[in-house]
């Protein structure tokens, strides 16, 4: 949660009375330490708000030292807010807390900003101690009980052990050693606090061979479905950077040459590395990767090609552009292009690319519509209800035709006009009508029933049993907004609820954008969000529409970045 820079506003001294009720609420949160005296939670505190740099909001609490000793957030793994001690109040009570161990190499993965994954935990002889998922817990080095980093539970520990060679998450972190909460503190360097301080018990060290497995689990971006393939020659930061230079040029000889390019022109950065780049690779060495390359990001290699004269550039709503390509130039001249991976040969661009995965079965969405018990006497009069129950609308037309024509309601002198009986007057007409009208227009009287009827929503989702749920189709939010700074981040919610694995989207975002991504919870729902680098909404809603067959109408876009409309 801390991993990176947080906004706070400005500290305010705590009431009298708020500090007693946070004094108290400690005892009981954590009555092993109700006798201590100087307690966990001192007399006199100050507070401010937070926001962390994903969007989540908080409270953080101070000593009178400006020393950060508890915050209050709704924490990953956690059902609902939660006041959690920060290592600076955990290194001064260390009971505070129930601890899991791990090695200090693991440590420093957590600080970089990874969980703590279940092969990175050592066990102690007795086992682990009898812990429920969602409860907070300090994680320690064996030797000493200082306090590294806080997190939340996943799973129950019993579960843990009960099961061989269990994988997974176990603990998500909220907070480290190093991290920028501690920062905001005294900067205070990890104390010695040996054994005997605390209830917790510390295990046997194992050999330093027991290491590996628990650094390997913690490969944030490991996909275990793939089949493990041999390992390739390690590529310098050099090889890489003229790797990426080679194929640019490649591109530019060919599927981008001027005949072709200039329609497409200006061009995103992401659509040129991951639609022209990756596929016009040379045919033999290293995989194109810009993270393995003294750039690290794409848009830094860009602005060096074009300080080298190969293109121009230009920012266009946060993400770089390329607006020009200059196939004069001396490096141009004579090339002589190479064998690229894909034996067939390279396919000039269009306006889309025109390689990918399938796209998959369209999901679809079809409104129904059920009528209330002053409409059933109309409904049952014609007839011809359907099995399930519901209407179509233009069943519902229908049955209101019939009725009209059994019961010859059609005005002679208008026959626009539909003469009102007592089932279409208790049915469709308010109170203040209902003495007043005798006839009503026919159009409006359609419409009029169909607001009159419950709605209902059919979602028939490929691979899934069709389901129908009261009101409107939920909408999958495609949120884009600046975070700190002039950073544009995008993301989407609501993916669930089709069959969408947030997991797969991220991943295929990753490689489509060329931009990092991430799979977060959402605050106060049991729902996550899939996050995307840069102003991605175009990428992000065709992808969900073309590649996981989500209907354009059910994707709501929201741009709050503040970009001007180009």
């Amino acid at each position: 949660m801390f991993k990176k820079p947080y906004q706070t506003k400005a500290q305010s001294a705590l009431r009298v009375s708020a500090c007693r009720h946070l004094v108290q609420e400690t005892k009981d949160t954590y009555p092993q330490t109700a006798d201590q005296t100087p307690g966990p939670m001192p007399g006199k505190l100050q507070s401010a708000k937070f926001v962390s740099h994903v969007g989540d909001k908080g409270e953080i609490i101070y000593s009178e030292s400006n020393e950060p000793l508890w915050f209050r957030a709704e924490v990953p793994g956690a059902t609902s807010s939660l006041l959690v001690p920060t290592v600076y109040t955990l290194w001064q009570f260390p009971a505070l807390l129930p601890v899991l161990w791990t090695w200090a190499p693991v440590v420093e993965k957590l600080i970089g900003g990874a969980d703590l994954m279940v092969p990175g935990l050592v066990v102690p002889e007795h086992g682990l101690p009898d812990l429920k998922r969602g409860q907070l817990v300090a994680i320690c080095c064996p030797g000493s009980l200082a306090a590294q980093a806080v997190g939340v539970l996943t799973v129950d520990t019993r579960e843990i052990q009960r099961v061989a060679g269990a994988k997974g998450k176990a603990v998500l972190v909220a907070h480290t050693y190093r991290d920028h909460m501690w920062e905001a503190g005294s900067k205070a360097e990890l104390p010695e606090i040996p054994l005997g301080a605390g209830s917790a018990e510390a295990p046997v060290p194992a050999e330093p061979a027991d290491e590996t497995p628990a650094l390997e689990a913690l490969r944030l971006e490991e996909d275990s479905s793939e089949p493990q393939s041999q390992p390739a020659p390690a590529v310098t930061a050099a090889e890489m950077d003229a790797l990426l230079l080679a194929t640019l040029k490649q591109v530019m000889a060919t599927v981008l040459d001027q005949r072709h390019a200039t329609p497409l022109l200006p061009l995103g950065a992401s659509a040129l590395y991951s639609t022209y780049m990756l596929a016009n690779a040379p045919a033999r060495g290293a995989e194109l990767d810009i993270k393995k390359s003294s750039y690290k990001k794409l848009a830094k290699f860009l602005k060096a090609a074009e300080k080298q004269g190969l293109l121009g550039l230009k920012d266009i709503r946060g993400e770089p552009h390329v607006k020009s390509l200059n196939w004069q130039h001396a490096e141009l001249s004579g090339y002589q292009p190479y064998t690229v991976k894909s034996a067939a040969p390279a396919a000039k661009p269009a306006s889309a690319p025109q390689s990918g995965p399938a796209p998959a079965a369209r999901i679809s969405v079809t409104e129904l519509l059920k009528p209330p018990q002053a409409l059933r006497p109309l409904f049952d009069l014609v007839g011809g209800e359907p099995a399930t129950g519901y209407f179509t609308r233009q069943q519902a037309r229908g049955v209101l035709e019939s009725y009209i024509k059994q019961q010859a309601l059609v005005d002679p002198q208008a026959p626009r006009n539909v003469r009102l009986d007592h089932h279409l007057c208790d049915g469709l007409l308010t109170k203040a009508e209902y003495s007043k009208l005798s006839v009503f227009p026919r159009d409006q009287l359609q419409a009029r029933l169909q607001e009159k009827m419950t709605l209902y929503t059919r979602l028939d989702i490929p691979g899934s049993a069709p389901t129908t749920r009261i009101g409107r189709p939920p909408t999958v939010d495609v949120v884009c907004e600046k975070k700190m700074g002039n950073k544009v981040v995008t993301r989407a919610l609501g993916l669930e609820a089709y069959g969408v694995d947030p997991a797969a989207v991220a991943k295929e975002l990753r490689v489509a954008c060329a931009s990092s991504t991430s799979v977060d919870p959402v605050p106060g729902k049991k729902t996550v969000a899939v996050l995307v680098q840069g102003h991605q909404v175009k990428a992000l809603a065709r992808l969900l529409e073309k590649q996981h067959g989500l209907p354009a109408d059910l994707i709501k876009v929201t741009d709050k970045s503040g970009k001007a409309k180009k």
